[in-house]
């Protein structure tokens, strides 16, 4: 017989621990309803704030109208398929394949941000910035990614959109001029985003009560150190022997040797298994918080469902080498092709947060991001300015 874990409501008191005494009582039953794809669905209603919820509130498929096969659709997101290769393997469109990405970007951030709070393993920190085009090719980005250096654990990332720079012809200069009088990247916009990567890093030097000093080795982009510099925190951090930034040239060879070698591997898997990063393709995204999502998705697989060395006959991830227990990933990667994550369970980062959100601004949209129906909002006020 099926118990609901927890009232959904997140002003409740039974949302986050449902009552242990009177554990499958703080509910009552409340009829049923029909639905094409799942059938008769049982409905309840929590005593305490009357709020009326069913089964399917507690499914990824809440509010679906249609049922894919989300395994396969995390194989073709990290097999340089796009949504239109997609949305006629699978027979459905386009719109219905961005739909179920979002809700799988949704359980791929609830378990990247659980389970980094289980690693054990103490290992130097590994930072680049890598380029790609949203929208067109006068709107590039910089995402900035934090990899672990012995274990190649995909800690962090996050996106800014910066200014094209190069040379231009004339027509070139025009069109630029022209897009730039309707959308313009900030020129610190690097900067910015890499001090909000960083700024992560504390977390990750406290491992078993212990204190260890962060590692930070990067290449010698100026917006890096002046991200370090401004940062009063961290200037504090480095007067007090607990932040060692280290920098190489970028132009120095790319092999296994190199200190930047987490972060050459990271461009390389992004550049083979990601559509709209594949050199001289011609997919790109066209729209920025659908293009995060899809990195949140691949986050999920290269740290907990991709084998670190494919001829290692055991099954060892990224995970697996940066401490997190086997048993929890299992238990994590088990159910999060079923059973939906709930925001007010989490505690996200802010590129997190953005992406979660959808707040990251595309150039040229004129219209305001629309969050889909089954959000789960925290308050009145934000469900009338995001959902309004």
């Amino acid at each position: 017989m099926y118990h609901p874990p927890f009232c959904p409501n997140p002003q409740c008191i039974n949302h986050r621990y449902s009552p242990k005494k009177n554990k499958y009582y703080w509910f009552a039953k409340d009829g049923f309803y029909s639905t094409k794809i799942f059938g008769k669905i049982q409905r309840y209603k929590c005593k305490k704030c009357k709020i009326r919820f069913s089964k399917q509130t507690f499914s990824l498929d809440y509010y679906a109208k249609k049922k894919l096969c989300y395994q396969n659709m995390v194989k073709e997101l990290v097999s340089t398929s796009n949504l239109s290769d997609m949305s006629r393997r699978f027979g459905v469109s386009s719109n219905t394949v961005i739909n179920k990405i979002h809700r799988l970007s949704h359980q791929a951030i609830g378990v990247n941000s659980e389970l980094r709070k289980y690693i054990s393993i103490h290992e130097p920190f590994v930072a680049d910035g890598f380029e790609g085009v949203a929208v067109n090719f006068y709107y590039p980005n910089n995402i900035n990614i934090l990899i672990g250096m012995k274990s190649l654990f995909f800690y962090e990332f996050n996106y800014t959109t910066i200014k094209r720079v190069g040379k231009f012809t004339e027509h070139q200069k025009a069109l630029r001029e022209y897009y730039e009088s309707i959308w313009k990247a900030d020129t610190k916009s690097v900067q910015y985003s890499f001090n909000h990567l960083i700024e992560g890093l504390t977390q990750f030097n406290f491992i078993n009560n212990d204190i260890y000093p962060i590692i930070l080795i990067t290449d010698k982009k100026l917006e890096y150190n002046r991200a370090l510099k401004s940062n009063v925190f961290f200037r504090t951090l480095s007067e007090a022997q607990l932040l060692h930034h280290f920098t190489l040239s970028s132009k120095e060879p790319r092999t296994i040797d190199n200190p930047l070698f987490p972060v050459n591997y990271m461009d390389r898997q992004f550049r083979k298994d990601i559509a709209e990063h594949v050199p001289k393709s011609i997919c790109f995204g066209k729209n920025v918080n659908n293009q995060v999502e899809r990195l949140q998705i691949y986050q999920l697989y290269h740290n907990y469902m991709k084998k670190n060395r494919v001829r290692e006959k055991k099954f060892i991830c990224h995970a697996d080498i940066a401490g997190i227990p086997v048993s929890l990933r299992k238990k994590y990667i088990k159910k999060i092709f079923s059973q939906r994550i709930f925001y007010s369970h989490l505690s996200l980062n802010k590129s997190e947060e953005d992406c979660w959100f959808r707040k990251y601004d595309t150039p040229l949209k004129e219209r305001k991001e629309q969050l889909p129906g089954y959000f789960d909002p925290l308050s009145k006020e934000f469900y009338e300015d995001w959902c309004a």
